[in-house]
């Protein structure tokens, strides 16, 4: 009886210790992904979107115009604004990538760098898709923006989660204890 109240006590303080680790691991990621998606002003990102949009879009055959009108960047007709840019994907993992811990700095670099590049040309390509299958008269905008947005987007975080856990295989550890320590 009395080695199961040790187990069982040391089974509580193992969940103990993963849930510390886990509210850590949480807050410092979300306090970065928040931070870098919210403090800076994306203009300067917003019009390199739009101007390789733009570019794509050429490339294809479709006319591509970036224009500026104070502080708003527009593509042809329709506005780049900051959720358009894919950043709030780059800030998340961002956050994720900074926050795991024991991870060397050339993975944590070269994992972040394969994430941002990926989501850029993932969503300057959306964009130009999403305009193509207006133009095109595949899709009125309501559905040509939101949905296929998603549908992209749910497709590329996914190949982001397993290209981020490639280079820095912790992300999966992490995710895998907390899973563990709660299936006993």
């Amino acid at each position: 009886m009395h080695v199961n109240t040790v187990n069982c006590m040391k089974l509580s303080d193992d969940k103990h210790r993963v849930v510390l680790d886990v509210a850590r691991f949480v807050g410092l990621a979300v306090g970065i992904a928040l931070a870098l998606y919210y403090l800076p002003n994306y203009f300067f990102y917003e019009k390199i979107v739009g101007q390789n949009a733009a570019y794509i879009m050429r490339l294809i055959g479709m006319k591509g115009t970036v224009w500026v009108n104070g502080d708003r960047v527009f593509l042809n007709q329709f506005e780049i604004q900051r959720m358009c840019t894919g950043v709030q994907v780059i800030a998340v993992f961002f956050g994720i990538i900074v926050a795991i811990p024991k991870v060397p700095v050339k993975k944590r670099i070269l994992a972040f760098s394969i994430v941002a590049v990926s989501v850029h040309l993932a969503n300057i390509g959306r964009i130009a898709f999403e305009i193509w299958l207006l133009y095109a008269g595949v899709l009125p905008w309501s559905l040509a923006h939101y949905p296929t947005g998603l549908i992209l987007g749910i497709i590329s975080v996914a190949f982001l989660i397993v290209a981020a856990d490639y280079f820095i295989p912790q992300i999966g550890d992490l995710t895998l204890s907390v899973l563990d320590s709660f299936r006993s």
